[in-house]
This record gives structure tokens, C-alpha cells and sequence, in this order.
């Protein structure tokens, strides 16, 4: 839904994504290449943003945490890397 969303989307200036995966989100991998499911979603979906203007380190940033899974410990060590790049600062 996602991907369709911003296919069908024009780019919109000062927009910022800021995304992250665990590699034990979970264990589907429909095209059986290796990769869960989630993390080559992901990555599609930065592929569409690539393709609409938007630059990977200014407009958008990926962490993949190689224990991450879906969860609210996993998010919590995401915390500093998203205030670091999102806002310019580290938590304290």
C-alpha cells in the first residue's frame, strides 16, 4: 500500500523518512533471495524515493540492526541513531 502510495505521489520538499529494520523481524522471504520480506520492502521503498528526487542521507536514512527484531527494545536502541540524523543531536 505503501509503495503505491508513493508511486502515485509527487515528491514534497522538506519531506524527511527516516527508517528501520530488524533482520529478526520476522522469517518470510517470498522471493526466496535471502533477505526477510520487510528489510526488501524497505528497501523498494527507498528505491521509489531515489526514483522521485529524494536523496538517501539528506531526505531519508536507513538503520538495519542485524538483532533487531519487532519490538519495543530494538526500537529503543534506534532512538538515538533517528535523533541523530532526524534532528541533528543525540539523547542524552
Amino acid at each position: 500500500m505503501m509503495h503505491k502510495h508513493v508511486r502515485d505521489s509527487d515528491k514534497r520538499e522538506g519531506m524527511k523518512f527516516f527508517y528501520e529494520c530488524g533482520e529478526l523481524d520476522e522469517t518470510e522471504d517470498r522471493n526466496k533471495n535471502g533477505v526477510i520480506d520487510s528489510i526488501d520492502d524497505t528497501i523498494d521503498l527507498m528505491r521509489l524515493l531515489v526514483r522521485k528526487g529524494y536523496h538517501e542521507g539528506r531526505d531519508f536514512h536507513y538503520l538495519q540492526l542485524p538483532d533487531g527484531k519487532h519490538d519495543v527494545p530494538s526500537w529503543a536502541r534506534a532512538w538515538p541513531y533517528f535523533l541523530e540524523w532526524g534532528l541533528g543531536r543525540r539523547n542524552a
